[in-house]
C-alpha cells in the first residue's frame, strides 16, 4: 500500500468528512466538490493549477443560467471547446474540471444568494486543495498526452459535440445526478489513442460502461460515512495508480464526483430506473466510441498519410 496515496485520499477528504459528519451536508458537498476538482487541475494541469479558484465562478455561471438552455449550453460548449483546445498542451485531462464545475451548475438552478452560498463553500475547498497541490502534493503529476494545434482544434468541435449530445441526453432522460453522464464522457475522451484506433475505442467503451456501473454502485451508497468512506477509497486508487494508468482517472472521476454530490433525493434511482438509464447512456457511448474512432482514424500526424 502506497502511504502517499493514503495521506492524499485523507487529506482531501478531511474537510469533507468532518462538515458531512458534523450534519452539514451541503458545505460537505461543495467543499468536496471543489477539493476534488481542484486537486484534478493541480496535478494534471500544473500549468493552470492556479485557475482552479475559477471553478465555483464557473459554477455560479452555469446555475444562476441553468433556467436559460441557450445561456447554459452556449457555457458548456464554450468550455468544452476551451478542454479541446487545451489538448495541444496536453493539458485536456486537468481542465476537465472546469467542465465538472459548469454541469454541476447547469443541473442546480437556484437564486443569487444560494447560487453564492455554494460557490463560497467550493471557493474553501477549491484553494485548500490549490495550497495541497502546491506543497504537499507537489511531486505528484499525471502524464498529459498532446496533439498539434490544428488537431486540438477538431478535437474542441469533438468534445463541443460530445458534451452537448450527452447534456441533453441526461436533462431529457431525468437522470439522477444527470450532470455525470457528460462528465464521464469528457472525462475518458483522449486526443490520441495510445495503440490502434480500434485498441483505444474498445478501451473507450469499456471504460465508459464501467464507470455506468461505478455511478449507479455510488448511487445505492446512502449513509453519509459510508459515502465518506468509499469516496476515500477510490481517491486513494486514483492517486496510487493514475502516474502509472492515467485512464484511472477517467474511470474513477465521475462516481468519485457522485458520492460526494451526496445522496440523490431518490437513492438508488439510478439502480431502480435501469432501462431508461441505458436507453439515455448507450446512444451516447455508441457516438462518443464513433466519433473518437474516426477523430483517431483521419488525425494527420508528422510521419502520417490521412486515412
Amino acid at each position: 500500500m502506497d502511504r502517499n496515496s493514503v495521506g492524499t485520499a485523507l487529506l482531501l477528504l478531511g474537510p469533507v468528512a468532518a462538515a458531512s459528519l458534523a450534519g452539514h451536508d451541503e458545505a460537505a458537498k461543495y467543499v468536496g466538490m471543489g477539493c476534488v476538482l481542484a486537486a484534478l487541475m493541480g496535478v494534471i494541469a500544473r500549468p493552470a493549477a492556479p485557475f482552479a479558484l475559477l471553478l465555483p465562478v464557473v459554477y455560479a455561471a452555469a446555475a444562476l443560467t441553468a433556467q436559460s438552455t441557450d445561456a447554459v449550453v452556449a457555457l458548456i460548449v464554450a468550455i468544452a471547446a476551451a478542454v479541446g483546445a487545451a489538448g495541444s498542451m496536453g493539458l485536456q485531462r486537468g481542465l476537465v474540471a472546469l467542465l465538472g464545475a459548469a454541469l454541476l451548475g447547469s443541473f442546480e438552478p437556484a437564486g443569487l444568494e444560494e447560487v453564492l452560498s455554494r460557490s463560497a463553500w467550493m471557493l474553501a475547498g477549491s484553494a485548500y486543495a490549490l495550497v495541497l497541490v502546491l506543497t504537499l502534493l507537489r511531486r505528484l503529476s499525471v502524464p498529459g498526452l498532446a496533439v498539434q494545434p490544428q488537431a486540438a482544434v477538431a478535437y474542441a468541435v469533438l468534445l463541443s459535440v460530445l458534451s452537448l449530445v450527452a447534456w441533453f441526453a441526461g436533462r431529457l432522460g431525468g437522470l439522477a445526478h444527470a450532470w455525470w453522464l457528460p462528465l464521464a464522457v469528457i472525462a475518458v475522451s483522449e486526443p490520441v489513442a495510445a495503440r490502434s484506433p480500434w485498441h483505444s475505442t474498445l478501451r473507450t467503451a469499456a471504460v465508459l460502461c464501467m464507470t455506468l456501473v461505478l455511478v449507479i454502485f455510488a448511487d445505492l451508497v446512502d449513509a453519509p460515512a459510508m459515502r465518506v468512506a468509499t469516496a476515500g477509497a477510490l481517491l486513494f486508487a486514483a492517486a496510487w495508480q493514475a502516474p502509472r494508468h492515467p485512464t484511472i482517472v477517467a474511470l474513477l472521476l465521475t462516481p468519485l464526483l457522485v458520492l460526494v454530490a451526496g445522496p440523490a433525493p431518490d437513492s438508488g434511482a439510478l439502480a431502480g430506473s435501469l432501462p431508461t438509464v441505458l436507453a439515455a447512456c448507450m446512444p451516447v457511448f455508441a457516438a462518443t466510441c464513433l466519433c473518437h474512432f474516426a477523430f483517431w482514424t483521419l488525425r494527420i500526424e508528422p510521419a502520417r498519410l490521412p486515412a
